[in-house]
């Protein structure tokens, strides 16, 4: 079977045509199959192009060499197809969505990604197109998008981004009048720093912040922190990175924890929103479970 890597040259901080693909290139070259590397040019190719491999090429399958935004775009070329499957080979700052499926060493090893098999996955659905892990408006979002500043700074990583994203919005006003319904029948409204949905646990470059999802269960979990105070938010950092926060008794005075199909947030103000990392503004936005939408390439074999 043919496989093809759609690449993003810009992920990372070296570009993956040299720092990861040859490894790639040279077991299947061993293997006797052909292994194709195509590269983007702009922003939203990845979704160009996997649309154009599901509609033209015969037996194939494909892979996203890049971080979890290149991920995101061919993601939303794939959903709904049938018999293109889609892997991840991850080469970004973060690679947060391998977290939820095995790990990073496990996608980023040729012979396990060889033998990867098919597996569905659900996708995050919105009105700016679908996300793979996680979605998020409010605070949790406007550090996304400084975040992509501070990563463009030398010897920048993307934890090290995410963290003074986060210091810069720590000190920025505090919370936003959010009204969220879930699934049509719960209506929470008051002032909160952030609401997100996961269908994977983890963002902004290893934060816990959905450590129960299961990308492939039919339900997303929706996380709702009303906003404390500063001091308060700085002592409770640490156990949200880690994923403890929804047994945390820290939490308990603000965190709501549901897991359902759909949320709809609508708030005062205009907010940013976040899908995978890529950021827009909104005072209204919907996360809608899309069950087994994705056909995904799930590596196998031991490390």
């Amino acid at each position: 079977m043919k496989t093809v890597c759609i690449v993003n040259p810009a992920a990372g901080r070296q570009d993956p045509r040299e720092a990861v693909l040859p490894a790639f290139v040279s077991y299947w070259q061993a293997q006797g199959e052909p292994f194709e590397i195509v590269a983007t040019e702009h922003p939203g190719q990845a979704e160009e192009l996997m649309r154009r491999l599901v509609r033209e090429e015969g037996p194939v399958r494909v892979f996203a060499a890049g971080g979890d935004g290149t991920f995101r775009e061919a993601a939303a070329g794939a959903a709904g197809q049938n018999g293109v499957p889609l892997g991840l080979i991850p080469c970004g700052s973060g690679d947060d969505l391998v977290r939820s499926l095995g790990g990073r060493e496990l996608f980023l090893s040729p012979a396990c990604q060889f033998r990867a098999v098919p597996r569905q996955l659900d996708l995050i659905g919105t009105e700016f197109g679908p996300a793979a892990g996680m979605c998020a408006i409010g605070l949790d979002a406007a550090v996304a998008y400084h975040m992509v500043q501070f990563k463009r700074l030398p010897l920048v990583s993307g934890p090290m981004a995410y963290k003074l994203a986060l210091v810069k919005c720590f000190f920025s006003p505090m919370g936003v009048e959010m009204r969220a319904a879930i699934d049509g029948e719960e209506t929470l409204s008051g002032r909160f720093i952030f609401a997100l949905a996961g269908n994977g646990q983890y963002y902004g470059g290893g934060f816990r912040g959905a450590p129960r999802a299961v990308p492939d269960d039919g339900l997303l979990d929706f996380v709702l922190i009303r906003t404390p105070g500063r001091a308060r938010m700085l002592r409770m950092l640490g156990a949200y990175k880690r994923g403890e926060h929804l047994d945390h008794p820290a939490f308990r005075p603000y965190l709501t924890f549901r897991r359902g199909k759909r949320m709809e947030i609508s708030a005062g103000q205009e907010l940013i929103a976040t899908f995978d990392g890529e950021c827009v503004k909104t005072d209204r936005v919907s996360f809608t479970v899309l069950p087994r939408a994705l056909p995904f390439l799930q590596p196998q074999g031991d490390l």
